[in-house]
């Protein structure tokens, strides 16, 4: 079908009072096809059994009568075209085929890039204001997939969605960051650099306009996309309230996986993560194995065990953050007897190897820096 004439009808359907994303999919659904919504003079049979849906559909009649869809449509079709931007409608070969599954999934979306072919997608959620360790265990976790080469889809804020694309890029793996806003823009605007390398290495995606007004409800309807895409969600840190929840509860309701990491009751930013478990809303998960084995994934590895290169300064080093977290460099160096250069250069090499963490010169041992010491 022409695309200025889709963009017209979809266009109407979603500019029509009344009409959301449920609606929208249901009269699809009824009439056969999106174009068959707008067969004004055509009744399919069984119509008199929805009064509701035939009450739309008047309502969209007049919409167009009275709108500038035509203009809208043009406008539309001039950027995808301009920036080489895909439009996918629901039912296309291309379509998601997960998402499709989705009682409210949108009725097209719009791509710059790829869209890549895994049979593994993982949506990585949490809070913006993540911690060291919650950040340690992101990048850890993705680490420990890779050998599955999944798909890992975020929303692009910062803090957990942030860190999860940009280790899927470190990589070398497919993601996909779903937008709350048209392809024409980026937020926040400091992400635009790594959504330049998400497009050249995946996707880009969103159901929203370039015309569409950005508003704060545009990340509940961008929430059910990173759900819907995914056979698991995972929540990686998250206050009590906010939008890694709302996620959740969407791929709850769309009957897929969700697993969320426990932390410290005494944290804001672990208690959406702990009600989620307590309310047998999640899966506990502590480590790759976990998701692996329910799941019932397989050629996964994980770190659990490895051989790792560290001289005796070292392991004393880490003996000594695995019996006092957060203990400052200073103390460690008293505690150990070395001098400020041995254990700055010490706790750099540390780093490099992934097996501790340093926020304003205390230490912290990551999931790689525990395992080491078994």
């Amino acid at each position: 079908m022409e695309q200025v004439k889709v963009l017209r009808q979809l266009y109407a359907l979603y500019q029509t009072k009344g009409i959301g994303a449920k609606s929208a999919r249901a009269l699809v659904n009824f009439f056969g096809n999106i174009a068959a919504v707008f067969e004004f003079d055509k009744m399919p049979d069984g119509q008199d059994q929805n009064p509701k849906l035939m009450a739309l559909r008047a309502g969209i009649k007049q919409f167009i009568a009275t709108s500038d869809c035509e203009s809208s449509a043009q406008k539309e079709k001039d950027f995808i075209e301009r920036n080489k931007i895909k439009l996918i409608e629901l039912g296309s070969e291309d379509y998601p085929a997960l998402l499709s599954e989705c009682c409210d999934a949108p009725l097209a979306i719009m791509v710059r890039g790829s869209l890549p072919t895994s049979p593994f997608w993982i949506s990585v959620v949490g809070t913006r204001r993540a911690s060291v360790q919650g950040l340690d265990f992101c990048r850890s976790i993705i680490r420990e997939l890779a050998p599955l080469n999944p798909v890992i889809v975020s929303g692009l804020a910062k803090g957990i969605d942030y860190c999860a694309h940009q280790t899927a890029l470190e990589l070398g793996l497919p993601t996909v960051a779903c937008l709350a806003h048209g392809l024409n823009q980026i937020y926040p605007k400091e992400h635009y650099s790594v959504a330049q390398q998400i497009e050249k290495h995946g996707a880009l995606l969103t159901e929203f306009w370039s015309q569409s007004p950005f508003h704060a409800s545009n990340f509940l309807q961008r929430n059910r996309i990173i759900a819907g895409l995914s056979h698991v969600t995972l929540v990686i840190e998250s206050a009590d309230k906010g939008g890694s929840l709302i996620t959740a509860k969407f791929a709850n309701d769309y009957n897929r996986e969700v697993f969320a990491v426990p932390g410290n009751p005494y944290q804001r930013t672990h208690q959406g993560c702990n009600q989620l478990i307590k309310d047998h809303q999640a899966h506990m998960v502590t480590e790759t194995a976990d998701i692996v084995r329910i799941m019932g994934w397989s050629h996964c590895h994980s770190e659990s065990k490895f051989n790792v290169d560290i001289d005796s300064t070292q392991r004393a080093i880490l003996k000594s953050v695995h019996l006092k977290p957060y203990i400052h460099k200073d103390e460690l160096s008293r505690v150990l007897n070395l001098n400020a250069g041995m254990i700055q250069g010490a706790l750099l090499q540390l780093e490099l190897l992934g097996l501790l963490l340093t926020q304003s010169g205390c230490c912290v041992l990551s999931n790689r820096g525990v395992r080491a010491l078994d």
